[in-house]
């Protein structure tokens, strides 16, 4: 696995799940998977390849994740049915399982197992997410998106 991606990798059984309902997709490196503030189209299981992650203009505080096989990517935006927060970059041809909002939802409906997993996800997400806030206001800028 890529760096940084041990909190974003799946358990066999929650990637069993998604590869069921999902649609593959095929990237090349250098290809922009999505945008930050791009609307929600769903989350991104990496099958191969990997993905980097990044957060425009706040390279200091919140360095690029560089994801390998078997992470999820687009999760808490897909969750929260909220725009994507960071931008994905393909640094190496990947292939990807597409998951919908709708599909990941109706996956996740009736599983405890698979949603407590989904929600320790998240809340390592949040974790992270809290300290690039921390490191924001102590160098003094406390915004996260310019414009």
């Amino acid at each position: 696995m890529a760096s940084g991606s041990a909190d974003l990798a799946v358990s066999p059984a929650l990637r069993q799940r998604l590869l069921r309902v999902s649609t593959f997709v095929i990237r090349r490196a250098g290809a922009v998977l999505f945008r930050r503030g791009d609307p929600c189209a769903g989350l991104f299981l990496i099958l191969s390849g990997r993905v980097r992650l990044v957060l425009e203009d706040c390279k200091a505080v919140f360095p690029d994740r560089v994801l390998g096989a078997g992470c999820v990517i687009g999760l808490p935006s897909a969750m929260a049915d909220a725009p994507y927060s960071l931008t994905a970059e393909i640094v190496e041809d990947a292939e990807l399982a597409h998951v919908t909002k709708q599909e990941l939802t109706e996956c996740l409906r009736g599983d405890a197992t698979l949603s407590f997993e989904v929600m320790e996800i998240l809340s390592h997400e949040i974790s992270g997410t809290r300290s690039v806030i921390k490191r924001l206001r102590e160098s003094g800028n406390g915004r996260l998106y310019s414009g």
